[in-house]
């Protein structure tokens, strides 16, 4: 919810947006046990860190 706000101003200001998320828990009952928050901020701060190797490997080349 809070990414389609943030691609909305975004848009209406001519500002391109990459949202990039990853799923701490499942959907269903809240058992706040079951939550893999840990992990899912591992594999955000792995895809954060392949995207941003990418940029910097094209910037290099333009």
């Amino acid at each position: 919810m809070e990414g389609f706000g943030v691609a909305e101003a975004a848009a209406a200001h001519g500002v391109p947006v990459l949202e990039l998320r990853t799923v701490s828990n499942a959907v269903g009952p809240r058992d706040r046990d079951a939550w893999r928050i840990g992990a899912a901020l591992g594999a955000l701060t792995t895809a954060f860190g392949e995207l941003f190797s990418a940029w910097s490997e094209r910037a290099e080349v333009s």
